[in-house]
């Protein structure tokens, strides 16, 4: 079992973050645009507690993942932003280079939550506060608990050697918090964003509901099942910074290029829990330590306005810098955006 544990314990970072409202624009009123997002995502390392990239060996959690995602977002006002956003969404398919139990047929599939909210532009050209030189909005939202695994019957397939999910694929815990976005802009070519994301997650949960490592201790040791029935696991907060320089311009009638080169931090504090755990079963939740990852995202986009919907097709592809405690997560995701009016 404890080959499973590090990919048991980074499970909850398959497919990373995709930030589809990346920049402090809103959609005029009444025009909406509805998105397609497919990822392939692979990590063949993770970045240890020294900052310091390994390489995994033969068993010890390799990752390869395809998740489909999808969002909506629509223009209520000029300057508010209504938008629902499932991304990464579905685990459709994945591999995990991993042995649970008597099983070595493990896969990293699931739901990811989602996330609700408004973007709110406070200054830009249609804003409360005039300007052409700058753009700045907040985006307040709810993160909404999709379900997780069944770890009781996940832990029985691993038992007589069936396949199984090791871990689920995110936190499927209330979230609440907020993004901001800030543009300067340089020309009518060049802007550059930054961008923020704070989400808070109030609710504990229960660890066995947490991970399958509650179903591996306790079918080692029964003792340990009053100690961690008992146990409560809060996931505190995650924190997100990005940097993105964005070029666009016209090539032809109706048809917009633009390119950006986004750099993104990203920390979470670790996992806590509401009861000391002994040290044998501590020895097994590294994920108590907090995680850092820095990466860049390259990206380019085409916007066609002349077809019968408008349509925008985005390629991005994000590879990891350095980071702490963290999968070393290479991701490409194509976004297909289709434009309509209500």
């Amino acid at each position: 079992m404890r080959k499973a544990i590090a990919f048991v314990l980074l499970g909850m970072v398959c497919c990373g973050s995709v930030i589809f409202a990346d920049d402090a624009k809103t959609m005029p009123a009444r025009v909406g645009r509805f998105y397609v997002a497919p990822t392939f995502a692979f990590a063949n390392g993770e970045y240890n507690d020294d900052w310091e990239y390994e390489k995994y060996d033969d068993g010890d959690g390799a990752l390869k993942v395809f998740n489909l995602g999808f969002a909506v977002e629509y223009g209520v006002l000029d300057w508010i932003t209504a938008a629902v956003q499932w991304v990464p969404g579905w685990t459709i398919w994945s591999e995990v280079d991993t042995t649970i139990g008597a099983s070595d047929d493990v896969d990293a599939n699931g739901l990811y939550d989602l996330f609700v909210g408004a973007k709110i532009q406070i200054v830009g050209e249609k804003a409360p506060v005039k300007s052409t030189m700058f753009r700045a909005a907040i985006a307040p939202g709810v993160k909404i608990p999709l379900p997780g695994n069944d770890f009781e019957d996940e832990f029985k397939s691993a038992i007589t050697n069936d396949s199984l999910t090791g871990a689920n694929a995110d936190k499927h815990a209330f979230g609440v918090g907020s993004r901001a976005y800030f543009d300067v802009l340089i020309n009518k070519m060049f802007y550059i964003n930054l961008y923020g994301e704070f989400l808070y997650f109030p609710i504990k949960k229960s660890f066995k509901d947490h991970s399958i490592v509650y179903q591996g201790l306790v079918a080692q040791n029964p003792a340990l099942k009053p100690l961690l029935d008992d146990v409560d696991v809060s996931y505190g907060w995650d924190l997100t910074l990005e940097l993105e320089p964005n070029f666009e311009t016209t090539l032809t009638d109706g048809l917009t290029f633009s390119a950006g080169l986004p750099i993104t931090f990203v920390m979470t504090p670790g996992l806590s829990f509401d009861h000391k755990l002994p040290a044998a079963v501590a020895s097994y939740l590294g994920s108590e330590d907090p995680t850092y990852l820095l990466k860049l995202s390259p990206n380019v986009s085409f916007f066609l306005t002349n077809t019968l919907l408008p349509l925008e097709f985005k390629m991005t592809y994000a590879i990891p810098l350095i980071g702490q405690n963290s999968r070393a997560l290479h991701s490409l995701t194509l976004q297909a955006r289709i434009y309509f009016r209500i």
